[in-house]
């Protein structure tokens, strides 16, 4: 899915992708932006020498994957165009089957980066949520990692002509 309004209002791009392999995509709006989203998979290995080292490897279209391992989301926007677009924004939604992994969202640009727990209703840089302790007291605490639904990558200067932008997060399967 990806929503490019025209030039001159706010960009959107949403890309989704869920963990049994419908990674990686190509998504192209009107030879404006093209997103990208591919799928990796941490793997430990263990070199000649006994030295334990780790890799990503990126998943074919039909891969499966098994509880706790760790996935990082990559996703893409090349601006195809001759023109800035400004105010451009990079959603991705989060799977249910797997859990954010906290502070691993990041971004080869200058942007903003916001969380939403709504499943995208709202997005926060620090989402809260209000618990009730023993007492009866109501306190608002950081969202844990399992209630986020998206993440959200916004600009701060516009896409340029033919310019890439990356972002990426990690998730652990539940």
């Amino acid at each position: 899915m990806a929503s490019i309004p025209p030039l001159g209002e706010t960009a959107n791009a949403t890309g989704s992708c869920d963990i049994t392999g419908s990674c990686p995509f190509l998504l192209s709006q009107g030879n404006r932006v093209q997103i990208r989203l591919q799928l990796y998979l941490l793997r430990t290995v263990e070199d000649d020498q006994g030295n334990v080292n780790t890799e990503w490897i990126e998943l074919p279209a039909a891969a499966s994957v098994q509880p706790e391992q760790v996935l990082r989301y990559t996703l893409t926007a090349e601006n195809q165009t001759a023109e800035d677009i400004p105010n451009f924004i990079l959603t991705q939604p989060i799977p249910d089957p797997v859990v954010y992994i906290p502070e691993s969202s990041v971004i080869d640009t200058d942007a903003e980066i916001t969380y939403s727990i709504d499943n995208g209703e709202t997005f926060a840089e620090n989402p809260t949520v209000e618990v009730t302790l023993e007492n009866g007291q109501v306190e608002t605490q950081p969202a844990p990692p399992e209630t986020y639904t998206h993440i959200r990558w916004t600009l701060t200067n516009p896409l340029p002509p033919t310019a890439v932008v990356t972002g990426q997060f990690e998730v652990r399967v539940q």
